[in-house]
């Protein structure tokens, strides 16, 4: 966005001078000119005052971005009292209400509305400014978090192609024990078991849970119902243990009689066994489709058991801008 030479009213000398220059380069530096006049109607507002309102007008930002105070507070990793102090900071030094009581929540004023666009507006354009400089300058390092059978039969085997388009990024991944619960502490991102429903992270929809028998072919010619596989040997992963009391359940099963079998580690070794004609395992379908379109694995029975659940890319939402994670969000997306 210009800034006309009328816009400089009312800056420092040092101000103007910043801003000339800027204009001069072409800098996509975002013009904080606009929220200025966007706002002098309320005779705030001197833009010597900016400096001192960075710090409240990113945690209004935050506010409007989560959608509320409580929420801004888990993004921001301070208390909503924190929170609440500084839009009150904010709302003095404009000398203007920026939200309003409706119920238990709170939202904008129409001054808050009209605010609220334009800095949105100017942290967007001000953070792509710096991942154009952050993009060549810092560490390229992305840390990730993973149940080892998603790392080792989902990610790893298409991470190729990541690496073809950004060979300069570092990645590391850690395993961990359950998806169901994996915290972002010491890591940019982690993928997730459950609805999506988490208000602290931005997230990115990988593939829902569906369940479905696998085994080797020479195994399967004995394979027709569902009540033939209480016959058979079954294979455990000690990470899903209920799902094959789901998969009997979906296919009308509902109380069948103890479910022998061999209970291993994970998935990842369940499919193994499995392919090795150990028994049947019970299978997340996005883990084995390569390995039944190669013929390695055959279905068992043709019935899928879904859920509400799926598994999700999470971020913190404060690094979603970095390089690393940036990159790698998009290149996710594309996957399937």
């Amino acid at each position: 966005m210009a800034c006309g030479l009328s816009d400089l009213i009312g800056l420092s000398l040092r101000e103007k001078d910043v801003a000339i220059r800027y204009a001069a380069r072409g800098s996509s530096l975002p013009c904080f000119c606009s929220l200025y006049f966007g706002l002098k109607d309320l005779s705030l507002v001197a833009m010597q005052s900016l400096r001192a309102l960075l710090g409240p007008l990113r945690v209004f930002d935050a506010v409007c971005r989560a959608k509320g105070v409580t929420r801004a507070a888990q993004v921001l990793h301070v208390t909503p009292g924190a929170v609440s102090q500084q839009i009150k900071q904010l709302e003095v030094g404009l000398g203007a209400q920026l939200f309003q009581k409706s119920g238990r929540e709170i939202e904008l004023t129409a001054v808050g509305e009209r605010l609220a666009h334009r800095v949105s507006d100017a942290f967007d354009r001000l953070n792509d400014a710096l991942n154009d400089v952050a993009d060549h300058q810092l560490d390229k390092r992305l840390r990730l978090k993973v149940t080892p059978s998603l790392a080792i039969r989902w990610l790893v085997p298409r991470l190729q192609r990541f690496y073809a388009q950004h060979p300069d990024i570092d990645l590391e991944i850690a395993t961990i024990a359950m998806a169901d619960d994996i915290r972002l502490e010491g890591a940019d991102c982690a993928i997730r078991h459950g609805m999506g429903e988490w208000t602290d992270v931005e997230l990115d929809h990988l593939f829902d849970d569906e369940f479905l028998p696998v085994c080797a072919p020479n195994l399967a010619s004995h394979l027709q119902t569902p009540q033939d596989l209480l016959q058979a040997n079954l294979l455990h992963s000690m990470m899903r243990p209920e799902a094959w009391s789901l998969w009997f359940s979906s296919a009308h099963l509902v109380d069948p009689p103890r479910l022998h079998g061999i209970t291993l580690a994970n998935a990842a070794l369940c499919y193994q066994a499995a392919a090795d004609g150990l028994g049947v395992a019970i299978a997340q379908r996005a883990y084995v489709d390569d390995d039944i379109r190669s013929g390695r694995l055959v279905v068992a029975v043709d019935h899928v058991a879904r859920t509400e659940s799926g598994y999700y890319l999470v971020c913190d939402p404060l690094k979603a801008a970095e390089a690393p994670v940036r990159l790698f969000r998009d290149w996710i997306r594309s996957v399937r």
